[in-house]
């Protein structure tokens, strides 16, 4: 008993470890660097570049995937429309597989905007194949355009988004370049717990891990929305594929694997919505970690072949796995107690030190976060911190779950995202149907309320063993878990 629990534990920690190396070497450049990877990711704007040198703007199309999306449809349809280019070298296309009435507001609002002179169409297909990456690549086929900007119905960008990222920052001034993501921005304000929470576990991506890896080389990887491609890079990676269900992720590597780069422009933001509730975030990383897995199964071993193309295999065979740490903290908790009970302790103690790494490895991240994004920490940012990574571990059981499911199974239904959104589309009462979007309890529920009543039994054991001081952690993961578990409880309407 005492061997297996000690093999089992060593390995669970070793792992667990092993990613928190990964992520303290990033942070160490990000510190060491931070002013050079600033202006890694910021392009500055040049009077000489404020119109096309020659004159002729490149042709883009706008692609906007829908998907019963009624309280932003419309939103997003004048935003994208409203672009400050030449209207005879840009078009939207709205891609709309939607079955509710957000299909009469896109062709309201479809209709509208082509009265005002812009080339805009509302593309449905017969049925949902492929999900997201089906209808961009439906629109593909009946676009000639050289590059294609992809938003998502949450998404708002600015009327100079196109001006900005082709023409004035020269986003693609390199020819290797196969496409330009921005930062993702927040709608004002950010109020609460959970909005704050939220905001930070995103904002640590694009503020401190997206531009130190660009520094460094990694794979820049396409997050889905505000960005633009150029769309032969696209082809030649073999197009949008619905084998995963995060399709960024998978495009952005099989375009590295054949030479091609992404560029990450941290100065350009545009604005986005976070999750609407608790229910509606886990929908969203339950769907971003089965995606994760599955592009870890089907691209690792291309990944770590690629000996003369890519500068540092084993950190991207990481970040493909980096959902993993979830069943990795998961399977810590459930072996922990029999750990303190049963392994050696001094062997145990090694063990300690070790998790010591994952222990810190969030908290710095975030507050490096916080540093960079609002210049400085205040009591009420320390605050963000803890409760981002009390959110962060208590995701543990969802994100397994999507682990799992991602490395048993391919592709899968793309679930949306309810979002909190401000703006709304003008509906009569006979038609809104405000519980329609609402997330129901994902059945991860009810074994995140089992593993906090196994961590509640353990602490009472351990403490009646002698072993109150470890079983403190086991208190804290049952904290971490059941600020999610109450989180769940109050949806917000959609």
């Amino acid at each position: 008993m005492s061997s297996l629990i000690t093999v089992l534990y060593g390995v669970a920690a070793l792992t667990g470890a092993a990613f928190a190396a990964i992520e303290f070497r990033m942070l160490w450049r990000f510190v060491r660097n931070r002013q050079t990877i600033r202006d890694t990711v910021t392009s500055r704007p040049r009077a000489r570049r404020a119109e096309a040198e020659d004159g002729v703007f490149p042709l883009v199309t706008i692609q906007l995937p829908l998907y019963n999306e009624r309280r932003a449809a419309e939103q997003i349809i004048r935003a994208a429309s409203a672009q400050d280019y030449p209207k005879d070298r840009f078009d939207v296309q709205v891609l709309d597989d939607s079955n509710d009435e957000t299909l009469e507001i896109a062709a309201r609002t479809v209709a509208d905007v082509k009265a005002q002179g812009v080339r805009i169409e509302h593309i449905r297909r017969a049925d949902r194949v492929g999900y997201k990456a089906g209808a961009l690549s439906e629109g593909l086929t009946q676009s000639s355009a050289e590059f294609v900007a992809v938003f998502d119905a949450d998404f708002a960008p600015d009327p100079s988004f196109l001006r900005t990222t082709l023409i004035e920052r020269d986003g693609f001034e390199d020819p290797d370049v196969a496409f330009v993501q921005t930062r993702w921005a927040w709608s004002e304000p950010i109020r609460g717990f959970l909005a704050f929470s939220l905001a930070l576990l995103l904002d640590r991506h694009f503020f401190v891990q997206k531009p130190t890896r660009a520094f460094i080389g990694n794979v820049a990887t396409f997050n889905g929305s505000g960005g633009i491609w150029r769309r032969r890079a696209i082809d030649e990676a073999g197009g949008w594929s619905a084998e995963t269900l995060t399709e960024d992720l998978d495009l952005s590597y099989r375009c590295a694997l054949r030479g091609w780069r992404g560029r990450y422009l941290r100065d350009i933001p545009v604005v986005s919505e976070l999750p609407a509730d608790m229910r509606a975030f886990k929908q969203q990383q339950h769907r971003w970690s089965k995606g994760n897995a599955q592009c870890f199964r089907l691209l690792t071993s291309r990944v770590m072949s690629a000996r003369e193309i890519l500068n540092d295999r084993l950190d991207e065979a990481f970040l493909l796995a980096g959902y993993a740490i979830h069943p990795i903290l998961l399977t810590n908790l459930l072996l922990w107690p029999w750990a303190v009970l049963y392994m050696d302790r001094t062997v145990f103690w090694i063990m300690q030190a070790i998790m010591a790494l994952i222990i810190f490895v969030a908290p710095v991240s975030f507050g490096l976060t916080v540093i960079e994004r609002d210049e400085g920490l205040t009591v009420r940012s320390v605050a963000q911190i803890v409760s981002s990574v009390c959110v962060g571990i208590g995701l543990m059981v969802n994100n397994t779950v999507g682990q799992i499911q991602g490395f048993l199974s391919t592709g899968g239904e793309f679930v949306r995202t309810p979002k909190a959104h401000h703006v709304q589309s003008e509906i009569t009462p006979e038609h809104a149907a405000p519980d329609v979007y609402r997330v129901p309890l994902h059945w991860s529920f009810f074994i995140e309320l089992l593993v906090i009543a196994y961590c509640l039994v353990s602490t009472i054991v351990l403490m009646n063993a002698g072993e109150a001081l470890w079983a403190v952690p086991l208190a804290f993961w049952a904290i971490c878990l059941g600020i999610v578990v109450q989180q769940q409880l109050t949806p917000a309407a959609a």
